[in-house]
């Protein structure tokens, strides 16, 4: 009798913050493969060929969500708030796994990218980021130590058992061997997802704080700027400047989102689960988030201060080169009058004077060439106030 290969829930997925208007926007490229939006026809086309989707409909539960299948037995859910999954039964863990990333990468976040291509952008330093998350594997048993030493997923750097299920982390996979129904696992991953990913967010966004901070510190360290300068260093300022403004809109959404997810697994009775086998706690979560927020708010006040005190520069260095320039401008006039107040006849034209004339010019702006150069050339002292950024 041959021996039944058991069978496996593969699961991957991510979030990025979104609403119900979003939503809609996607379910008409989904289900009738075209936009409201000012986008190219012929391009929406070709996007809901390659998803693919045999079935696209509207759900209600605790949150609205489009749930779609392709061909090839691929479910995709995409909620209201942005966390999206993709699940697929398979026998073969590998092959699952390969499938959806595959469709992730070539149809699913193609499509998502361009019906949100309009509008504010995602910040440069983000928008090339490609995150490597563990796949989610779950699977109905009554035994899981012993069905899970039968498989071969690498070294388990964690393990937790509760009663209803047991979870085994590996570098690569969230192993989830459940008693429970295959619905209450899928909440449960689906929170557990929303939490990861809400998590490495916040984490990135740090680090970018950290990235810039140092970059501004670079600066300020110098001690001294020349004139010529100025206008790169502006530059660089006003580009972070840009970043943080567009990072802390991102943070000042994301603190509704984990309320309502809080909510969500309060209702559904997942808290206690995802703090016992997660180790994942929605108080923690917000309290992140606010001192995130809160570094965010350190960085743009760090960043205007630097571009205050180059904007002083580059108005001392203006202010030199005027005072010169207005200092050989009159000499100038003066000489001419001293010269015209000693004619006793009115000038006739010459070839001479022509060329004296061209002459004149061209060494007037050699003349002014050379001041601004040299005004360019020194160096002004930064005076940044004493500030300490938090690591």
């Amino acid at each position: 009798m041959p021996v039944t290969q058991p069978r496996f829930t593969i699961t991957f997925g991510g979030w990025y913050q979104r609403t119900t208007l979003h939503l809609s926007e996607i379910y008409d490229l989904f289900a009738l493969g075209h936009s409201g939006l000012k986008l190219d026809q012929a391009t929406l086309t070709t996007l809901h060929q390659k998803l693919d989707f045999v079935t696209v409909t509207r759900e209600w539960g605790e949150l609205e969500y489009i749930k779609c299948l392709t061909s090839d037995g691929i479910e995709v859910r995409y909620y209201e708030d942005g966390l999206y999954v993709l699940i697929i039964n398979s026998t073969h863990i590998v092959t699952g796994q390969k499938k959806l990333r595959e469709y992730y990468d070539n149809s699913l976040a193609p499509a998502i990218s361009y019906i949100f291509s309009l509008g504010a952008p995602t910040p440069k330093v983000l928008a090339n980021i490609r995150q490597e998350h563990p796949t989610v594997v779950s699977a109905y048993t009554t035994t899981p130590k012993t069905f899970f030493a039968k498989l071969k997923f690498g070294p388990v750097y964690s393990q937790i058992t509760s009663p209803s299920l047991s979870v085994y982390k590996t570098p690569a996979h969230i192993i989830i061997l459940s008693k429970s129904s295959p619905e209450d696992v899928n909440k449960l991953i689906e929170m557990q997802i929303f939490f990861r990913e809400f998590k490495d967010q916040l984490h990135r966004y740090l680090n970018l704080h950290r990235e810039i901070w140092e970059e501004i510190s670079d600066i300020k360290e110098r001690g001294s700027v020349s004139g010529r300068e100025v206008e790169s260093l502006r530059a660089r300022l006003d580009s972070y400047q840009k970043t943080i403004n567009l990072i802390k809109s991102r943070l000042n959404q994301m603190g509704t989102y984990v309320r309502t997810r809080a909510s969500i697994a309060k209702k559904l009775e997942l808290e206690d689960q995802l703090a016992s086998v997660f180790q994942y706690k929605f108080e923690t979560l917000t309290n992140t988030h606010s001192y995130v927020q809160d570094i965010w708010k350190m960085t743009q006040d760090y960043v205007d201060t630097a571009i205050q005190v180059i904007n002083e520069v580059k108005a001392h260095s203006t202010s030199n080169g005027i005072n010169s320039l207005r200092l050989i401008t009159t000499i100038g006039v003066l000489s001419g009058i001293f010269g015209y107040l000693s004619k006793d006849q009115f000038p006739t034209f010459t070839l001479i004077g022509l060329w004296y004339f061209l002459v004149l010019v061209l060494g007037t702006w050699i003349i002014n060439q050379a001041v601004t150069t040299a005004f360019r050339s020194i160096h002004y002292r930064l005076k940044f106030a004493n500030n300490q950024g938090i690591k």
